[in-house]
C-alpha cells in the first residue's frame, strides 16, 4: 500500500475517532450545554424562589443607609488574616473565593456559590480601575430570609432590603429574586467607596455610581423607574445643585424627593462617565480622594469649562434635555 493511501486511511480514522470523542462528550449527563446554563436572573428566581424576602421584591432601589452597626460577637472566624464573627445561630456558612457567606435558614449550595462567582466577574470588569486598586481579599456577606431578621439585625428602617459596612467589607442582604440588583449595588459601595478609604466620596457620587453600576445589565423593564424623572430633568425639572451636591443626609426627603434625588445622581454620573473616557471620571475621583474640592477636582480632571460646580449643571443640564428622558 502507498504511503498516499495510507494517510487517507489514517485521517479517515482519525475523523471517526474525532467524531466519537465529540458526541460521547455532547451526551455525557457531566456536561451541559453553554445554551442550557440559566441566566443569572433566572439563577435568582430559582435559588431565593421560597425566601420571606420575596415580598419585598419592589424594592427595587436601597436607598440611602449609614454605616451599618451590628452587635461584637464573642467569636471570630479568621480566613486570610481577615477577623469575622462566627456564625449566628441558625445560619450555615461557606467559603469561596470572593466571598465568606453566611446564610440564614439554608445551605450555601453550588448554585449560590455559582451565582455570586458570575456576578462578581462580570462586576469587577464594570467598575475597572476602582477594583484593579483594590486590596480585599474576601468580602463578608450575610444573606438573611426574613425581613424581621434582617432589620433585627441590621437595625435599618423598614423599606430597608440591603446594607453595607464599607470598612468591614461587609455586605448584609434580605434574599429575594431581586438579590442580583441589590448585591451589585451595595458591592458598588463596597469597591467604590472603599476607594475612598479612610475619607469618604461625596453622598451623590457615591449613590450615583452605585445605581449605573446597577443599571448596566438591568434589563429595560427594571430601569424603567428612571424614565419619568429623566424627563423631568430634560424639563428643566431638577434639585438645586447647591442642595443636591452638598447632601449628606436624605432622612428628611418624602419617599417621591429621594428617588428623584438618586435618578439625579445617576443622571449626572452617567454625564461624567460618558461625556468623555472612564480616565476623567477616575482622575476626579483620585483628585477628591487627595482632598481637593469638587470644582477644582473637576477641571484637574475634565478641563475647562468645567472650573466650578455650576459649569458642571449647566452642561448637564445640557445633556439631560438632549436626551429627552432616554435611559
Amino acid at each position: 500500500m502507498d504511503i498516499s493511501k495510507r494517510i487517507n486511511i489514517l485521517a479517515v480514522v482519525l475523523l471517526i475517532t474525532l467524531g466519537v470523542l465529540v458526541f460521547l462528550e455532547d451526551n455525557s449527563p457531566y456536561k451541559k450545554s453553554v445554551h442550557e446554563l440559566p441566566k443569572e436572573e433566572e439563577l435568582s428566581q430559582d435559588i431565593f424562589k421560597d425566601s420571606e424576602g420575596e415580598e419585598f421584591v419592589q424594592n427595587q432601589m436601597p436607598l440611602y443607609q449609614e454605616q451599618v452597626q451590628v452587635k461584637t460577637p464573642k467569636k471570630f472566624t479568621i480566613v486570610n488574616k481577615q477577623t469575622w464573627m462566627a456564625p449566628p445561630s441558625g445560619f450555615f456558612s461557606a467559603l469561596t473565593h470572593n466571598y465568606l457567606v453566611y446564610r440564614e435558614g439554608k445551605d450555601v449550595t453550588q448554585n449560590l456559590k455559582d451565582l455570586l462567582a458570575n456576578i462578581h466577574g462580570n462586576f469587577v470588569l464594570d467598575v475597572i480601575p476602582f477594583s484593579v486598586v483594590s486590596d480585599f481579599k474576601r468580602i463578608f456577606l450575610m444573606l438573611f430570609r426574613t425581613k424581621e431578621s434582617y432589620s433585627q439585625y441590621t437595625q435599618r428602617p423598614s423599606w430597608s432590603v440591603a446594607s453595607t459596612d464599607i470598612k468591614a467589607q461587609s455586605i448584609f442582604i434580605l434574599e429575594n429574586s431581586n438579590f442580583k440588583t441589590n448585591f451589585t449595588h451595595e458591592l458598588t459601595h463596597i469597591y467604590f467607596d472603599g476607594y475612598f478609604l479612610p475619607s469618604e466620596p461625596p453622598l451623590w457620587l457615591s449613590e450615583g455610581f452605585a445605581v449605573y453600576v446597577q443599571t448596566q445589565n438591568q434589563e429595560t423593564k427594571d430601569k424603567k423607574w428612571l424614565i419619568p424623572y429623566l424627563k423631568r430633568f430634560a424639563q428643566g425639572n431638577y434639585i438645586s445643585f447647591n442642595e443636591f451636591t452638598n447632601a449628606t443626609d436624605l432622612s428628611s426627603y418624602s419617599k417621591e424627593d429621594v428617588m428623584l434625588w438618586y435618578a439625579q445622581a445617576y443622571s449626572v454620573v452617567d454625564y461624567l462617565l460618558t461625556s468623555k473616557t472612564r480616565d476623567e471620571f477616575f482622575q476626579f475621583c483620585k483628585n477628591l480622594k487627595d482632598g481637593n474640592p469638587t470644582s477644582r477636582s473637576l477641571y484637574r480632571a475634565y478641563g475647562m469649562p468645567f472650573n466650578k460646580v455650576s459649569s458642571l449643571e449647566y452642561a448637564w443640564l445640557s445633556y439631560a434635555h438632549n436626551k429627552k428622558g432616554a435611559i
